[in-house]
């Protein structure tokens, strides 16, 4: 498996007017959204694109949720929602519309009326902000390719994840 350069990448976030964009590191992924899904008020969402046919990718959401809930999606998922570059997924709040969305190769939006909050978090893992800092995205080419892959974890993967919290009132978006 080829692993790209990401030598350019630096702990660093842009900031835009509600919004913050950052290349998230792995070793900083379980204790980013362990803190910021504190920040989240009730009601709570979890959704996460996964891949369909043709190409094409199929949005299913958890609504209403507890923060307790939320962070116990991550205890269980942590390993595959870090690790997997196939899905994408995120948690956000219906009462602030806050939402924190994990993209393709390590790449975090942040959408919030208050995004303070969350720079806090990052400036406490030692990100800085940097209108010109350098995301994932920016070093990907021919010369230097990413590869996403599935992942699991004690013999669970994504299916296996929407099935069981299908069981608990997950949905498919229409």
């Amino acid at each position: 498996m080829y692993i790209p350069d990401v030598s350019k990448i630096k702990k660093e976030y842009k900031s835009k007017k509600n919004k913050l964009i950052l290349s998230l590191s792995g070793e900083d992924y379980a204790e980013f959204f362990k803190k910021s899904v504190k920040l989240l008020k009730e009601p709570v969402f979890f959704f996460a694109e996964i891949p369909a046919d043709n190409d094409s990718t199929r949005t299913y959401y958890l609504d209403n949720c507890t923060v307790p809930v939320a962070e116990a999606i991550l205890k269980r998922y942590g390993g595959i929602l870090f690790a997997d570059g196939v899905i994408k997924f995120g948690f956000g709040s219906h009462k602030t519309d806050d939402e924190i969305y994990m993209r393709e190769y390590q790449t975090v939006s942040i959408y919030s009326e208050s995004a303070e909050k969350y720079e806090e978090i990052l400036a406490g893992l030692g990100y800085k902000s940097n209108p010109k800092a350098v995301l994932t995205w920016d070093i990907l080419d021919e010369a230097n390719p990413g590869e996403c892959v599935n992942v699991e974890v004690d013999d669970e993967g994504y299916p296996e994840m929407i099935n069981n919290l299908i069981d608990v009132g997950m949905y498919a978006a229409e």
